[in-house]
């Protein structure tokens, strides 16, 4: 924040210099701190909507080709500025050193609780990447689109990858993977999965990872979401997708036996290796 306050003293709002205030725009750090100036905090996402009035937001091309934009986002923030936080734009003047203070300690608690809540939504992802990782260390490839991963321990008879559905979407049995290959996120009979990933058996492994923050999030995410995906699977396809939640978090266990009475299988995230050395065990020999 101590940095913006810098790159942005003496620069009247209605008459900014155009590429100063693009250097902020194009710094990730400082036009983060810009967002929270505004009370409550804007995302950038709805920032570039308030702006341009267009459903698209703003681009970092844009920033840099339309000289327009700029001066337009730094007069929409301050426009939209927390006058408790700082008092002294809304009577342009400038701001004394306690109130410099002030506003730097508030803005970073608001900045770290919000960060932190972020974090705690994209734990899942991180769940799932740790998984993905563990996946190509066995010597499976990651497929998605005409891009593919792999390690050094794939076998060498494998050449080519087999082709990625058209979207992502897979609608027939032709569509799966087949060993040792696996999905990144994609729809499986109309229902996004994060990995579909292919056994040695022959059989397709639909993994989803959820994480939730309470006993009332677990019914929304498990049974609503996972477990009903689970016997849609199983109507599609019938037993050749096993369907698995990788957890993390609380969940009421109420939800957790009805989910695995749908025919969902339970992994927890502190559990990954006994669920790779079930892969392994899928392994032909």
């Amino acid at each position: 924040m101590m940095r913006l306050f810098k790159r942005l003293a003496g620069i009247d709002p209605n008459n900014p210099n155009v590429q100063a205030v693009r250097d902020v725009l194009l710094n990730e750090e400082l036009f983060d701190a810009l967002r929270y100036v505004t009370g409550p905090p804007v995302s950038e996402d709805d920032l570039g909507v308030l702006v341009t009035r267009n459903i698209k937001g703003i681009s970092k091309t844009d920033i840099r080709d339309n000289d327009e934009l700029p001066p337009n986002v730094l007069n929409l923030v301050c426009k939209l500025a927390d006058p408790f936080r700082f008092p002294w734009i809304a009577a342009r003047r400038e701001p004394t050193k306690r109130e410099i203070r002030t506003a730097i300690a508030a803005t970073m608690t608001m900045h770290a609780a919000q960060s932190l809540q972020t974090e705690r939504r994209g734990h899942g992802k991180t769940v799932e990447q740790r998984l993905e990782t563990r996946l190509m260390e066995l010597g499976f490839v990651k497929v998605s689109g005409k891009r593919f991963k792999k390690t050094k321990e794939i076998v060498a008879t494998i050449v080519t990858p087999p082709n990625f559905p058209a979207k992502g979407r897979i609608t027939q049995p032709s569509h799966h993977p087949t060993y040792p290959f696996f999905y990144g996120e994609c729809l499986v009979y109309g229902r996004k999965v994060d990995l579909f990933i292919a056994l040695g058996t022959g059989r397709m492994v639909a993994v989803e990872a959820k994480d939730s923050s309470s006993a009332l999030n677990s019914t929304k995410r498990l049974l609503n979401d996972t477990a009903a995906k689970a016997k849609h699977y199983t109507s599609e396809a019938g037993k050749n997708i096993i369907s698995v939640a990788l957890l993390s978090g609380v969940f009421k266990l109420s939800d957790l036996k009805a989910a695995q009475s749908a025919g969902l299988y339970l992994v927890w995230s502190h559990d990954i290796d006994g669920f790779i050395e079930w892969i392994k065990a899928q392994t032909p020999t």
